[in-house]
């Protein structure tokens, strides 16, 4: 088929990866364009962008997606289908046409649930037991289009944004190549409406959703530290002098009640230290303070001298 293959980050990537090991290579890559990366100073493309170069297929980096001339390119291209993943922009009516037999996309959640910008976190925040992955249809109305395939996944214990979106990379790149080839084949799956009931929303994350805020239960801070995990990672700070800024990359609820004020050290061991929050304790196992590198929470308290009664914010 001919196929024209939008996507940006490393979940398309994966995507394309698959399309082009099954032998569905693009005949076109589109991408946005390359960013400024603030350590090394220099722009950098993005990794479908790499990949697509690397396999020798021609490359779009539209600044507007949407724009006639742009849309024109796409026509001569005489695309029979167009993929979506993890773009990056906002795709018109007119342009969703383009291609005889639709425009299909590539969702990190298990439709009607979490439609928006953030499923795998959304996910972890909510406490799910299981997500998955789901192709869709494109429409106008975001992530609202007839479902053609899902593939379902329990989450682990203890399991992060970045492994969580790792995992359902794979499984959403197996399901793509195999929607795909069942339209090359002449019998594309039947379309499903989504059940607008069962419609659950998540909004693209902001710096105050990676903010702990001790007041919150520990078992619902634990789910914002894995879901913040590894990037941009949830923060606070120890009020000492100087104050010192801190993520915490891992952290388990425990049992306890009344130990003290939320946020307040409640106990420091060789192993680590716990920290009273609005209900329970949460066990910190691994952070990274300010300027260094990840370290285990029994090396922060013998580096940092952390002491009970020391308070985060």
């Amino acid at each position: 088929m001919r196929i024209v293959f939008f996507g940006s980050g490393e979940f398309a990537d994966r995507m394309l990866e698959e399309l082009l090991r099954s032998g569905h290579t693009p005949v076109l890559v589109v991408t946005r364009p390359p960013r400024r990366r603030r350590r090394r100073g220099h722009e950098e493309p993005t990794p479908v962008h790499v990949r697509a170069e690397e396999a020798g297929i021609p490359v779009a980096i539209p600044a507007k997606v949407n724009a006639p001339e742009f849309l024109a390119e796409l026509k001569g291209v005489d695309a029979q289908l167009f993929l979506v993943a993890e773009y990056g922009q906002i795709l018109s009516q007119r342009l969703l046409d383009i291609p005889a037999q639709g425009s299909l996309n590539v969702h990190g959640s298990l439709l009607p649930r979490h439609r928006g910008a953030s499923p795998v976190v959304a996910a972890l925040l909510a406490g799910d037991a299981t997500t998955g992955v789901t192709i869709q249809r494109v429409v106008q109305r975001l992530d609202a289009g007839p479902v053609l395939a899902t593939r379902e996944t329990p989450i682990g214990e203890g399991e992060n944004a970045g492994s969580l979106t790792a995992r359902l990379a794979d499984l959403g790149a197996e399901l793509l190549v195999e929607v795909v080839t069942a339209f090359a084949e002449g019998h594309p799956p039947p379309e499903q409406e989504q059940d607008e009931s069962q419609v659950t929303v998540c909004r693209k994350l902001t710096s105050e959703d990676a903010a702990i805020d001790w007041n919150a239960a520990a078992e619902a801070l634990a789910r914002r530290i894995r879901a913040m995990a590894p990037k941009p990672g949830a923060h606070t700070r120890l009020l000492r002098e100087p104050e010192l800024s801190v993520i915490i990359r891992q952290a388990s609820a425990v049992q306890g009640e009344g130990e003290g004020d939320p946020g307040v050290v409640t106990e420091v061991d060789k192993r680590g230290f716990s920290v009273a929050t609005g209900r329970g304790l949460l066990r910190v196992e691994e952070l990274i303070p300010a300027a260094r590198r990840a370290m285990s929470a029994a090396a922060f308290v013998n580096g940092y001298r952390l002491v009970r009664g020391e308070r985060f914010r």
